[in-house]
């Protein structure tokens, strides 16, 4: 019965249909009852996810909050799914679903032996089975087997290292998430077997080596999966996206698929990369490297003078890449005039950035709101210390890249759609209606003009990211409307991408760094160039597999992201913790009733706990301002000047104080 109790929760919902379930005795089950053809949740039975504190916990659902206190919340842990009776006081009946399945851990040392520190505050008593070979200082992954009242059961899963080391910090997050950081001898092995007959794919495929094709990517990419290449005759552009062609290293139930599955992502931390593929494969065979022979897919594109596609083929091709160009270099070239000291290429990236313009246009025109997004760069040196912090720029170059494989991921996503083949989607539902209401009525109180008329419709949302771009309230309104945005996922049916304003997209453009581009690849080889052995039996295979594929890996990208952003916040506190009682210019760019979340110049952010002020505060909702008793004001958006107070490493945390502005000593006046 647990996987239907967990189906209630996954799903949202209160009923499920017994086509889902199948036919289930709820006789005498304490949360069920069935009128078909649907199973129902008891009125008095609620399920979420709790959030537990120390002395009381919350369960979490769409509906609204419910308050647990500490004696009615079992043994239940934080992130656990459980079933809530409501009622005079609301209890938790039964657990469906443990959170905690592994746990970093330190081993430390007392008078009676070793024994493990959590990374975590846990409340119960760590019960781990003897291992060999440990030693004070070891950090260890356990793996939960059991969890009651008394303690949490399990064993040591694997050493992860040293507390001396050097990376130890970031392998802690890395493997918290269970996050495979390394391959097999077995999965290496397997790799020896692959063999690459260039000479009979010339003979398969359509060879471009004599065409003008180029890379373009950050100085420091190694794992060039897509290269580009422009002509333009009477007017027409013929745009061609050249994609490694991975699917043909990485065969389907390999080893080496199977753990691509596993992770469907590579993984950028501040620090390091954590490939989906191994290097051999993700750095070599398939990276698209200048003067090289390699095997790609091609979405071969024409554009008319609008930069409409009005023609399109998907090929299977050789191709040579001519110029590893970096995004500087271009980004100089295009904004500064800087030479490249060849007139062709220089040709072809004028009008490539031209075309970028026109597409963007395009997808502005049909809903695409453009969001301006923070992201860290990180300098860090050979033994992983943070040597600076940047945020990342965005210019020509990047969105020329961006206006390419974006038009490649559609004109493939339309093509699969009018097929009717199986295939993989990415597709942005429309956002939820009250969440958006509240994030432009937040916005209204900044005193900016809200249409919330058309709720709902791009173009209010598109004049708003517009109308503050380099303001001082840029990242905060662009941030509130993103939060009131839907996920963007990955799912086995065609649908909308509404952030982008397109009725068909896909992901076709990264297969080295993401498994369903890698999936895709797959099934272009198989339905599109005819290369199943017995299509219709293969399309009933995929049809059936699809579904659990687009789930599995829109969960690995979500844990992948915030496993970034754990390690981004780790090395943003390891560049700071030098730095107590420097002042820093920063931006309030959140707040709530305990505090105020601030944003250095650098893209930083850190917290301002009003305790530690030197006023009575009081945090008023309607103005999103904080008003002191001597009049004093902070406001959302307003500039301010804070110092560094204190850094918590083990937390990641930062808190500031507001550097305030000393009065000014009236001159005395007296006789010049």
């Amino acid at each position: 019965m647990n996987t239907i109790y967990l189906m209630f929760y996954d799903q949202q919902t209160r009923k499920l249909h017994q086509d889902l379930t199948g036919t289930l005795d709820v006789t005498n089950d304490p949360y069920l009852y069935y009128e078909e053809p649907y199973y129902f949740l008891k009125p008095e039975i609620l399920v979420g996810r709790l959030d537990r504190k120390r002395t009381f916990g919350f369960l979490r659902q769409q509906t609204g909050d419910i308050y647990i206190d500490y004696p009615y919340l079992m043994d239940a842990m934080h992130d656990d799914i459980v079933f809530v009776k409501d009622g005079l006081e609301a209890k938790v009946v039964y657990i469906i679903r443990r959170a905690l399945t592994v746990v970093i851990a330190t081993v430390k040392k007392h008078q009676k032996g070793l024994y493990f520190e959590a990374e975590t505050f846990l409340e119960k008593q760590l019960i781990i089975d003897d291992y060999p070979g440990l030693v004070e200082g070891h950090v260890v992954l356990l793996k939960v087997h059991d969890i009651d009242q008394h303690g949490i059961y399990g064993i040591v899963e694997k050493i992860i290292g040293h507390t001396n080391d050097p990376d130890i910090e970031t392998l802690k997050i890395v493997h918290a998430y269970e996050w495979h950081d390394t391959f097999s001898d077995a999965l290496l092995d397997e790799l020896k077997t692959i063999q690459i007959d260039m000479n009979q794919e010339k003979k398969e495929r359509l060879v471009l080596n004599n065409d003008l094709i180029v890379t373009i990517d950050g100085a420091d990419a190694k794992d060039l999966d897509d290269a580009i290449s422009l002509t333009v005759v009477d007017g027409k552009y013929h745009l061609h996206v050249h994609i490694a062609d991975v699917s043909y290293f990485v065969q389907a139930n390999a080893l080496i698929d199977k753990e691509a599955y596993d992770r469907s992502t590579s993984v950028y931390l501040a620090d390091r990369v954590i490939p989906m593929l191994p290097h051999l494969i993700s750095n070599d065979w398939c990276s698209l490297n200048p003067n090289e022979e390699k095997l790609a897919l091609s979405c071969l594109m024409v554009l008319d003078e609008e930069g409409k596609v009005i023609d399109y083929e998907l090929k299977k091709t050789v191709i040579t890449s001519k110029h590893r160009l970096t995004y500087h270099a271009v980004n100089q070239f295009l904004l500064e005039g800087k030479t490249l000291e060849n007139p062709a290429l220089e040709m072809m990236l004028t009008q490539m950035n031209e075309l970028s313009q026109k597409l963007k246009r395009i997808r502005k025109k049909r809903g695409e709101i453009e969001f301006s997004s923070s992201e860290l760069g990180f300098v860090v040196g050979a033994q992983g210390q943070v040597l600076d912090v940047y945020e990342r720029a965005t210019d020509e170059a990047e969105e020329l890249i961006e206006s390419f494989m974006l038009i490649a991921n559609e004109t493939v996503a339309e093509h699969m759609v009018h097929l009717d083949l199986p295939s993989l989607y990415r597709i942005h539902e429309k956002p939820d209606q009250q969440k958006l209401k509240q994030a432009l009525l937040n916005i209204k109180k900044l005193g900016l003009h809200v249409n919330l008329k058309h709720l709902g419709r791009p173009e209010p949302l598109q004049q708003l990211t517009k109308n503050t771009t380099g303001t001082p309230y840029e990242s905060i309104v662009h941030m509130l409307i993103l939060r009131a945005m839907q996920k963007a996922k990955y799912t086995h049916y065609s649908d909308i991408h509404y952030g982008l304003g397109a009725t068909y997209y896909t992901h076709f453009t990264a297969p080295i760094r993401r498994y369903p581009d890698l999936m895709l690849h797959r099934l272009l080889h198989l339905f599109v160039f005819n290369e199943a052995k017995d299509t219709q039996k293969a399309i009933k295979q995929y049809e059936q597999i699809l579904p659990e594929v687009a789930q599995h890996t829109s969960e690995q990208e979500r844990k992948a992201i915030q496993m970034e952003r754990d390690v981004e916040k780790l090395k943003s506190v390891e560049f700071m913790a030098n730095k107590i009682n420097a002042e820093f210019k920063a931006t309030i760019v959140q707040m709530m009733p305990t505090g105020m979340f601030i944003k250095l110049q650098n893209g930083i952010e850190g917290f301002v706990p009003l305790r530690l002020l030197n006023d009575y505060y009081l945090y008023n909702e309607e103005q999103l301002t904080y008003i002191g008793r001597k009049g004093k004001r902070y406001r959302l958006g307003d500039q301010i000047r804070v110092v560094l107070l204190h850094v918590d490493l083990h937390e990641k945390k930062m808190d500031f104080g507001i550097v305030e502005k000393k009065a000014k000593k009236k001159r005395s006046k007296g006789k010049r």
